[in-house]
């Protein structure tokens, strides 16, 4: 009795909760027009007849949420209150039934179909579901969620009188579709899901405890092994070529596997470095060394370890397949140093996931090995292959816009057997338009035709102004694929400098458009505050490039000494409080919240360059002025060298480990890099002097001096460079105190696209802060594109000791 009494009691309570859920919404404008070729008609049901969604009795979250937007979309559509039940032995008539049939396949799919007056949507899991509930609200009662929030809701078409008269039955192409971090109603709403992980983990399986007692499973780099930190950023990859490390991947896959008897995948990629192991062992099984996009090719090596705990797991341990008959897989990341295909056959449960920024598709030579090297890997004997793309969006400060590439590459990802998806898409909506739903659409079906969805998506969600917004995102599409010029990993990624790609007079252009779609809906509110989210969104482009623009111009103007050097560096200091100021504001609005991730990027600050050149050119400096410049400017001899060796004269060369380059031996500069096949590092000019870098993946040229706190510094170099888009090479200096906690970063310059026309001396002086007891020099290169390189042919650095 007690028990039947809870169980009442239970469903009682269970039932109010999901009444609470259910609560009226208002229409929205309709459209014109609608995909009525999907439906056909009826004469055995009226839609408006409906009067009851019946959930399944152990319903969670999502699907009462999918049923909650199912009844708005009804109310909205067709009018009445759809009552809301939990399944029981009372079967209403005129209901839509949700119900779980274990029979059919659990990758998503479900089926739809009509019995007289009740209508079941039918799955074997409760995501199949959730996918019938949304097509359902998309194609009966033309439901669009084309950006998140109420915002993003638009109704289209006419619901049809009857119900389908048809058995209908989808599965999805992609049978995991996910935006990160599209885990919120957008997602669900537009089906995305999330099935297998494959993060970077190493770290998380071979800790400082395990190094402790088994310190050959961990990697030889720089000369030593490095106790690991558990961080996929820097901790060095496991020792692949040791059979032990095999053994503790396979036992953590194991063991993972027996906690979670559900788990479909255990993932075993790479952390997110290119630390390997250099001892002898691995050098035998990376050689002959190739190269793959300028890289060193490791995809041997790592997928060859994958093969091994892939048979400890499956054929020995035999976890083939989860507690609910679904197949599991070791996952692995194809990236970086492991992009290429491999040249061995891959165990059929190891899932490659190939990591690629398809957006560079522009670049039609990339686009042809890319897709040459999807059809490879998909026939590397993996059964299942997935694919980790770029996406974003956030944290580019402009539309970076590539619908075409979206489509192309979905469509070919899908032909060659391509079904687990990935992609970081933090959507800035006003930013990144159609790309989010146009996703959605095609990943649940790639055939479809992408022209068309843009058609819908920009008549239906804008409206009058679907002409205007559209040339607008277009305009920078256009752009982008004419202008952004050799294919690199994720290109301008991070890169301050990138804003570059967009001239001022094309963004005039553009804004202009924004103009005129604001008049063309200024009667239609709805769509007017969608325009707006795109206006305040590209505001922030435009202070952000101007902000940039006054940058490059105070670089120019210092290296000169430029006449009117005092007023460019006003007009600099007004457009970087004008950024910031005015980046607050529009950050401050929930629909543009992901562009703060591009604001929490250190800008480089070249106010003291400015400082130092408007000293030396007899200029009166502000009065918050670095202290003891106009001394340094008047009387030289007020600074004090901390260095020897200022001329960086070589003392021989040696090779860091054996995938090179050989490199000067400078004495007090040290170099740390990512080996790559065009690196090369070497004197000026033929001379056993100076450094000249070129071909550079990432390389950092640095040093350590002692510091004084709150002294005045100055960093005297003479430098040389050609430095293509996207190649970022730029002074930082990190300042320390005695226990080694940074205290300060400083980023006085980046180097400005284009050459220097000579050796150009760069002055830079810094206040050391407070408890400073280390400062580490460094100049950092990275990107080098064909014809690139950095030349310093002196570096000096000390104190300046006022005179007065």
């Amino acid at each position: 009795m007690q028990c039947c009494y809870l169980m009442r009691a239970t469903l009682t309570v269970y039932l109010f909760l999901v009444s609470l859920l259910f609560v009226n919404f208002a229409s929205a404008g309709r459209a014109a027009s609608w995909r009525l070729e999907r439906m056909q008609g009826s004469d055995r049901l009226s839609i408006d007849s409906i009067r009851a969604i019946v959930l399944p009795s152990a319903a969670g979250k999502q699907l009462i949420a999918a049923a909650k937007d199912l009844r708005e979309v009804f109310a909205a559509q067709v009018g009445g209150n759809l009552e809301v039940v939990v399944a029981s032995d009372v079967r209403p008539k005129h209901a839509i039934y949700l119900q779980l049939r274990g029979a059919l396949k659990s990758d998503g799919g479900f089926s739809i179909r009509r019995e007289r007056s009740r209508v079941y949507v039918e799955a074997a899991s409760e995501n199949g579901l959730l996918n019938g509930v949304y097509a359902l609200c998309g194609d009966v009662f033309g439901a669009r969620w084309y950006w998140a929030g109420d915002l993003g809701l638009e109704l289209v078409g006419e619901v049809p009188s009857k119900f389908p008269e048809r058995r209908w039955s989808e599965t999805p192409a992609f049978i995991q579709r996910r935006l990160y971090p599209a885990d919120n109603d957008f997602g669900r709403r537009n089906r995305l899901i999330n099935r297998f992980h494959f993060n970077h983990a190493l770290a998380s399986i071979f800790t400082a405890e395990l190094f402790e007692s088994e310190p050959e499973v961990f990697s030889l780099v720089y000369g030593r092994k490095r106790v690991p930190k558990g961080s996929g950023a820097v901790d060095p990859q496991p020792n692949f070529a040791n059979e032990r490390t095999v053994e503790f991947a396979a036992e953590a896959a194991l063991k993972h596997f027996e906690a979670t008897p559900n788990s479909r995948s255990f993932s075993l990629s790479i952390n997110d470095n290119v630390l390997f192991d250099e001892s002898e062992a691995t050098q035998q099984i990376v050689e002959p060394l190739q190269y793959f996009r300028r890289r060193p090719d490791y995809t041997n090596l790592v997928f060859g370890f994958m093969n091994l705990v892939a048979e400890r797991v499956f054929d020995e341990g035999g976890a083939w397949q989860n507690a609910l008959g679904e197949d599991r897989y070791i996952t692995a990341l194809s990236y970086f140093w492991t992009e290429p295909s491999p040249s061995i056959a891959i165990h059929p449960r190891v899932m490659p996931v190939l990591t690629s920024d398809r957006a560079q598709w522009h670049d039609p030579d990339y686009r042809t090995e890319d897709k040459a090297l999807i059809k490879r890997w998909a026939k590397s004997g993996a059964e299942r292959v997935g694919t980790w793309d770029y996406y974003m969006g956030a944290p580019y400060p402009y539309p970076r816009q590539f619908n075409q590439w979206i489509d192309e590459s979905l469509k070919h990802l899908h032909a060659q057997g391509v079904d687990v998806f990935f992609s970081q898409l933090p959507s800035a909506w006003g930013m990144d338009g159609a790309k989010a739903w146009l996703t959605t659409e095609l990943l649940w079906d790639p055939e479809q035709d992408a022209a068309a969805l843009l058609d819908e998506y920009y008549t239906h969600f804008f409206g009058a102004a679907a002409q205007s917004l559209r040339r607008f995102y277009e305009t920078a599409e256009a752009h982008r694929n004419e202008n952004e010029g050799t294919a690199d990993w994720i290109k301008f990624y991070k890169d301050e400098a990138g804003i570059g790609l967009f001239p001022q007079s094309l963004l005039g252009e553009m804004r202009a458009l924004i103009e005129q779609a604001k008049e063309a809906v200024a009667t239609d509110p709805r769509r007017l505050a969608r325009v707006e989210v795109v206006s305040e969104a590209f505001a922030f482009t435009e202070c952000y490039a101007a902000f940039h623009r006054a940058r490059d111009r105070l670089v120019e103007a210092s290296l000169v000494q430029a006449a009117d050097l005092a007023q460019v560096l006003s007009e600099y200091d007004r457009a970087r409080e004008g950024y910031y100021s005015q980046a607050a504001e529009i950050l401050a609005k929930p629909m543009q919240r992901r562009l703060n991730s591009f604001t929490k990027m250190m800008q480089s600050d070249p106010t003291p360059l400015a400082l130092a050149a408007l000293a030396l050119s007899g200029n009166t400096l502000p009065e918050d002025t670095v202290r003891g410049l106009e001394d340094w400017a008047d009387d030289a001899g007020s600074f004090r060298s901390a260095l020897q060796n200022v001329g960086l004269g070589h003392d021989g060369s040696r090779m860091r480990n054996f995938l090179g380059p050989l490199l000067p031996n400078v004495p007090g500069w040290y170099f740390d890099f990512r080996p790559s096949e065009f690196l090369k590092v070497e004197g000026v000019g033929g001379a056993l002097s100076g450094i000249r870098v070129s071909g550079a993946d990432m390389l950092s040229i640095f040093r350590d001096v002692p510091a004084i706190p709150e002294r005045t510094y100055l960093l005297d170099a003479t430098a040389n460079w050609q430095i293509s888009p996207d190649n970022r090479t730029l002074i930082k200096l990190t300042w320390t105190d005695r226990s080694g906690t940074l205290l300060r970063t400083d980023v006085p310059l980046q180097l400005p696209w284009g050459a220097s026309a000579g050796p150009q001396r760069l002055l830079i002086p810094f206040r050391s802060p407070k408890n400073a007891y280390d400062v580490r020099i460094h100049f950092v290169t990275s990107r080098q594109y064909l014809g690139d390189f950095i030349e310093l042919d002196r570096v000096d650095f000390g104190i300046i000791y006022p005179v007065r």
